[in-house]
């Protein structure tokens, strides 16, 4: 069991359970949000969103809920500073939490009024919490104190701490060196402040010399390696340095961590590398709506990434499910050949999640929040749960009606498509049909023929339309497109 699966879990089941969690906060009235509510539905999220959408703002409130076990206590005083300019920005402010401990749930609150104050008065509770802003990727040299360390240290001093060969590991299959070292030592010049040495096949190195990548994981990977069980522990823009790869694995190494201590994380970023990494229900998406700000659930890597740098200028977008529904829609729509060029260019497709993802963006769009005007599709099967989108034709799940419709056909053509024997390729789509999981299907075939799925997808969708698709119901498809695309003017 991946450790995604196995955080659900035990997250779900109680099965050793986060007995610390920050469940919700609601900001009202900093920074634009006039009390928006953030939900943490698992142990590690990602907050994804345009800069100056409030991504930090939220970070920041989640380490002010708790008096903190390791260190200096954060407030708002501090995260949300009032100054000449903007103080009367903060007047009546106010941040809203749910948190659970133990067994017990709790309604904690910030409130502003000529200072913060908190209440409960008495009692805030009592947690670990880490706060990582972008400060950490400053280079060694260019931070408070260490200029001089530099310049002047002649020995090292005091007991230092090296890694764990556990987290030297880690560290080594993260940045994807061979570490065979990893320490921190003080220096003549200043005991306290610590200085980074990783030994690799060119010898040692301190982080005066290290990459920007190593220089900064490896302060992250000595906090981590004590981290105590059920903290908290928050950072900013965490692919900051890494290259994809790394990223990927940082988010893989963090997910491990999550389930053995039982910590919270909560990240804020603008990589598709990190979103890939996590379950739909981790990440969160901060949007700009025409009236206001707003918060999306299980939103898909591309469609956060893609909302957030967009060059296009569409004449309306069309929220779909996944690749194969978009695939699908496009397929359908060369149908009217008349009219397809005018719909490549005045058209624009976003995959954006789940299904209910695709209903939240119809239901914002039907009221006129979204800052574009869009159409909402909805896969076939999901018909009937979602009335008000437009949904893609039959009433299956577009890769059992698509496979299943051309198995009555006995594959006719596909042989000739793919190029591969008849007998071959049709034991491959038999076999490809009894696995459980549907989405796995062009995954198997294409293994099998040697092609990426999306290939696979591809050849299978213009053969259904082909053989399969009646031409009534491509043209009421088409036209409720085409309805919206002309006539539904916002």
């Amino acid at each position: 069991m991946g450790e995604i699966q196995e955080i659900f879990r035990q997250f779900r089941h109680g099965t050793g359970e986060w007995k610390q969690f920050i469940k919700s906060i609601k900001i009202t009235n900093i920074h634009g949000w006039t009390g928006q509510e953030i939900r943490f539905d698992y142990p590690v999220v990602a907050v994804v969103g345009e800069n100056g959408i409030g991504k930090s703002t939220f970070l920041k409130a989640a380490v002010c809920a708790y008096r903190n076990e390791n260190g200096k206590d954060f407030y708002p005083s501090k995260m949300f500073m009032s100054t000449q300019w903007d103080e009367d920005a903060l007047n009546g402010a106010t941040i809203e939490y749910t948190v659970r401990i133990g067994d017990t749930q709790k309604n904690l609150k910030w409130r502003k009024t000529r200072d913060w104050g908190f209440s409960p008065k008495k009692n805030k509770p009592l947690r670990n919490v880490y706060f990582l802003d972008i400060s950490r990727t400053l280079p060694l040299d260019a931070t408070a104190g260490y200029a001089k360390i530099a310049m002047t240290a002649n020995s090292e001093a005091g007991n230092g701490q090296e890694l764990s060969e556990e987290n030297l590991r880690e560290l080594s299959y993260v940045l994807g060196q061979n570490y065979t070292n990893a320490r921190f030592i003080g220096t003549d010049v200043d005991i306290k402040r610590e200085v980074g040495l990783l030994t690799k096949d060119c010898g040692e190195i301190s982080q005066f010399h290290q990459g920007a990548g190593e220089d900064s994981i490896l302060d992250l990977f000595k906090m981590l390696q004590d981290i105590p069980t059920q903290s908290l522990l928050v950072i900013d823009e965490v692919e900051n340095s890494l290259h994809p790869r790394a990223q990927r694995r940082f988010v893989q190494y963090l997910l491990k961590l999550a389930r053995k201590k039982k910590i919270q994380v909560i990240l804020s970023t603008h990589s598709p590398f990190v979103l890939e990494e996590l379950p739909p229900i981790a990440r969160i998406m901060l949007v700009k709506l025409s009236d206001r700000k707003d918060i999306i659930y299980e939103v898909s890597s591309k469609y956060a990434l893609t909302a957030i740098d967009e060059n296009e200028h569409p004449e309306i977008y069309v929220h779909l499910e996944d690749e194969e529904a978009e695939l699908f829609f496009w397929e359908i729509l060369k149908k009217d050949e008349q009219h397809y060029d005018e719909y490549l260019k005045k058209i624009s497709t976003r995959v954006v999640g789940s299904c209910s993802v695709v209903a939240t963006l119809n239901d914002l769009a039907s009221k006129g929040k979204l800052p574009y005007k869009s159409i909402s599709v909805v896969d076939g099967d999901m018909r009937e749960n979602y009335e008000n989108c437009i949904s893609l034709p039959g009433d299956r799940a577009p890769e059992r009606m698509v496979f299943e419709d051309l198995k009555a056909l006995n594959w006719n053509k596909l042989d000739e498509r793919f190029g591969i024997g008849a007998g071959s390729l049709f034991q491959y789509f038999e076999d490809a049909i009894l696995i459980p999981d549907h989405h796995e299907w062009t995954t198997y075939v294409g293994n099998k023929v040697k092609k990426g799925k999306d290939t696979v997808w591809s050849i299978m969708v213009e053969e259904w339309c082909k053989q399969c698709l009646e031409e009534n119901i491509a043209e009421s498809f088409i036209e409720s497109i085409r309805s919206k695309l002309y006539d539904n003017e916002t």
